[in-house]
């Protein structure tokens, strides 16, 4: 997977403009742009860094925090599998953090 492509799909759930890398962004960006509750996209955060390895996690950091092009030079290093997984996990925590707690994403 093209890491432009990768951007592209994430950078919407992810679009920040800070300049501070944290990812506490990530719980920020969901709440923004997905309109679930603060302990919903602390779930999320929570089981992407539990289910990804400290690269790929940070390379999602980066992304939340609008440094899409150091993100994706990090993305672009995976393999394509690599890249599909991190993908799957990203999408993975969304369904069951908003599931678990019977929220919907807007």
């Amino acid at each position: 997977m093209n890491w432009r492509v990768w951007v592209a799909v994430t950078a919407p759930m992810f679009l920040s403009a800070c300049s501070h890398v944290s990812d506490q962004t990530i719980v920020d960006n969901c709440r923004a742009g997905g309109g679930l509750t603060v302990a919903t996209c602390e779930c999320v955060r929570s089981e992407m860094k539990g289910a990804l390895d400290a690269y790929s996690y940070d390379a999602m950091v980066l992304l939340a925090n609008g440094r899409d092009e150091e993100a994706g030079a990090r993305l672009g290093r995976l393999t394509e599998r690599d890249q599909v997984a991190v993908a799957a996990v990203m999408m993975s925590a969304y369904f069951m953090c908003a599931s678990s707690s019977g929220e919907a994403a807007r």
